[in-house]
């Protein structure tokens, strides 16, 4: 019997660690973030957060890719699905602009010249990074001051670090064309803004062209907008 447990534990742990090589996105599949058919907010994302609003300036996040991020990663009385939740209010600063007396922030890494979730993370599963950080940091994040060092240089000892700061290498996925990987800091892309990027028309009118309109959620009928005007 206990050797049965333990054959069956090694599997789970193999099987684990081929499915979420970077954590739990790589389990969610494309459609846990994206939807071809009801999507609610541009580049056909499934979830967007439309409560919340920044505590550093009172402002709604709205526009930010942190409002996608915080459908899910918040608590569900502001907004999220309560998915492993962060708190704006005790985290690193987004929707503002860097003050360059703090930080050197790449301006491929801001959203609209904005720290933003994206300016950090990279949430693609193609990223292999402890919590999909834009830099390798170890196993369980033990070299975070990798991440660290590629905006606030200054304060970290580059050499001891291992890092050098002429050659720091970022992670993305945004340019097909150059496909996922690493990149130095004023070639990687943090969003891809292409103008002819398909977007939705947006809230169907409500009638019977959505099915049990009277079932779906708030987004995805409005009594007021017609999108084929």
């Amino acid at each position: 019997m206990l050797k049965k447990l333990g054959v069956a534990i090694a599997t789970l742990t193999i099987t684990a660690s081929l499915s979420f090589a970077a954590g739990p996105h790589d389990g969610l599949d494309c459609l846990g973030c994206h939807s071809p058919h009801f999507a609610v907010d541009d580049k056909i994302f499934a979830v967007k957060n439309t409560q919340l609003t920044n505590p550093v300036n009172g402002e709604s996040i709205e526009g930010l890719a942190a409002a996608k991020c915080l459908g899910c990663h918040q608590l569900e009385q502001f907004g999220g699905a309560g998915i492993r939740p962060i708190h704006l209010h005790t985290t690193h600063p987004i929707g503002i602009e860097p003050n360059p007396k703090i930080a050197s922030v790449p301006q491929n890494l801001l959203k609209d010249g904005k720290l933003d979730c994206i300016s950090c993370h990279e949430p693609h599963p193609s990223n292999t990074n402890a919590l999909y950080l834009r830099v390798d940091v170890g196993d369980g994040a033990t070299s975070i001051q990798k991440l660290c060092a590629v905006c606030h240089s200054s304060k970290v000892d580059m050499a001891s670090a291992g890092m050098d700061p002429n050659n720091i290498q970022v992670f993305s996925s945004m340019d097909q064309e150059k496909g996922a990987g690493y990149f130095p800091v004023n070639e990687v892309r943090a969003q891809n803004d292409t103008p002819k990027y398909i977007k939705p028309l947006g809230p169907l009118p409500k009638n019977d062209l959505v099915p049990n309109y009277q079932d779906q959620p708030s987004w995805v009928y409005s009594p007021t907008i017609d999108p084929y005007k």
